[in-house]
């Protein structure tokens, strides 16, 4: 009898590894892709300067650099410089460029309103904006991202685009005197 239980089980554990074997294999392949794009980059080309501001007057910088006052005596053109970055990414990449809300310019605890967009008027204008000249920009808002399909032209020898600023202050009549200044960041990334 224990030769028949050997038997039996030396038989169960062959039939074990003869299903086993006869198991069937399934596969299936996927593909891997990547697209590969230059790097971006973002520089500083030139700073925003106003220069000469009267107490009780608005002065505007255009993204090409020309001065406009809402000051009757006449506009100061001392020192006076639109604004400018340079930005790098693949060609027909989508690039979303960003802006901190920059809304004041400081001297110390005293304020003075920067306003981006509209002139020395009041009137909404491109002062923000994309090209390959300050003259023919797309417009970009500092309030909002704005997307925009990057640029087949080269700036430096790399596929790129300027990014002009310009920008109005308002010096109120009581004004403290002195240097104000505040930073403007743009951001640029991949979406």
């Amino acid at each position: 009898m224990k030769k028949l239980v050997k038997i039996f089980v030396v038989a169960a554990f062959a039939i074990g590894f003869g299903v086993t074997a006869q198991a069937q294999n399934r596969a299936a392949d996927m593909s891997a892709s990547a697209t590969v794009f230059d790097a971006i980059s973002v520089e500083k080309a030139t700073d925003l300067n106003f220069g000469q501001v009267m107490k009780g007057a608005k002065k505007y910088i255009s993204p090409g650099g020309t001065a406009f006052s809402s000051d009757n005596s006449g506009v100061s053109t001392a020192g006076i410089q639109a604004g400018s970055f340079k930005v790098f990414a693949g060609a027909g990449s989508s690039v979303t460029l960003s802006f901190n809300n920059l809304t004041e310019l400081a001297n110390g605890d005293a304020k003075m309103p920067i306003i981006f967009n509209e002139d020395q008027g009041g009137t909404a204008v491109t002062s923000i904006g994309y090209g390959t000249e300050a003259s023919s920009l797309t417009k970009l808002n500092v309030a909002t991202s704005n997307p925009i399909t990057f640029p087949t032209s080269t700036v430096d020898g790399k596929n790129g685009t300027y990014v002009y600023v310009g920008a109005t202050v308002n010096a109120a009549a009581d004004q403290e005197s002195g240097s104000y200044s505040g930073t403007l960041t743009l951001t640029a990334t991949y979406n």
